[in-house]
């Protein structure tokens, strides 16, 4: 059997201990070119870089292997991998995250999710693999998470994927982790809730009484039962999402106000 091409990003950085075990892990069975931000990248969404060069650097990891770190987006690095690889991998894997990547909101935000949107743009298979932190502090001090069992887990998902037929409608499946993960874990298959921020502006004055603001959020209370969030958050598990590309709204509701507007518009226009 051929070994499979694997290609690994991230939005954490290319020293991201996630990513590092990840990359570990997916060596076992595939060929793994890894190609991620130089620094942290979260939370810039599906960013592409039009207004200045991409630069990268190489990168030798423990086991000999190169990898490389850019100055681009998530995004980006998945567009210069198929660059540098001249050609298409098997599948993209994007993580592992610190910081779970549940609900609407953060897969929209997400850099790790948006490598994996990039990917399925361009008709190749991906997966996000995501883990939820306990405090925002891991976030800084990126420890406290046992990465080495997530990845084992994580790359095993990744060869199931592999043998499997990726679905034609599906663009990526969004897999998230709880902090703690046990054999005793259980794994849902669930579909995302809209948020679990409610975000706000924090005002303060700087040492020379200028005024900044900080984006803060707290934690929603509850989240609907079978959603993403729910299944990190209430119950430890780990939550399987597939991710679609279908963001048309064809409701009764929606259909009756474009026709609205499509009536308005023709008045004006005549």
């Amino acid at each position: 059997m051929k070994q499979k091409l694997i290609l690994l990003t991230n939005d954490d950085g290319i020293f991201s201990l996630g990513l590092l075990s990840l990359h570990k892990e997916l060596s076992n069975f595939g060929k793994v070119f890894c190609v991620a931000p130089g620094n942290p990248s979260s939370a810039i969404s599906k960013a592409l870089t039009f207004h200045k060069p991409i630069r990268f650097s190489t990168h030798t990891f423990e086991d000999g292997t190169t990898a490389y770190s850019t100055t681009g987006a998530p995004a980006d690095n998945v567009l210069l991998s198929f660059h540098l690889l001249k050609g298409k991998p098997d599948i993209v894997v994007s993580g592992i995250n610190y910081g779970d990547n549940s609900s609407i909101h953060s897969i929209l935000t997400s850099g790790t999710c948006a490598a994996a949107f990039e990917s399925a743009f361009s008709g190749v298979p991906a997966i996000a693999f995501s883990v939820d932190v306990e405090h925002d502090i891991q976030l800084i001090e990126q420890k406290g998470i046992n990465f080495d069992y997530i990845a084992m887990i994580s790359s095993e998902i990744v060869k199931f994927t592999l043998e499997k037929e990726w679905p034609k409608d599906l663009a990526f499946l969004n897999i998230n982790f709880p902090t703690n993960v046990t054999k005793h874990t259980k794994i849902y298959i669930t579909s995302p809730t809209l948020c679990k921020y409610d975000n706000f502006m924090i005002e303060k004055d700087d040492p020379r009484g200028l005024p900044y603001l900080w984006l803060w959020g707290e934690m929603k209370k509850t989240f609907p039962e079978g959603s993403d969030t729910w299944a990190v958050k209430h119950k430890n598990g780990i939550s399987i999402t597939p991710i679609g590309l279908n963001f048309h709204e064809k409701t009764d509701q929606s259909m009756n106000l474009t026709c609205f507007i499509q009536e308005q518009v023709k008045n004006i226009l005549t």
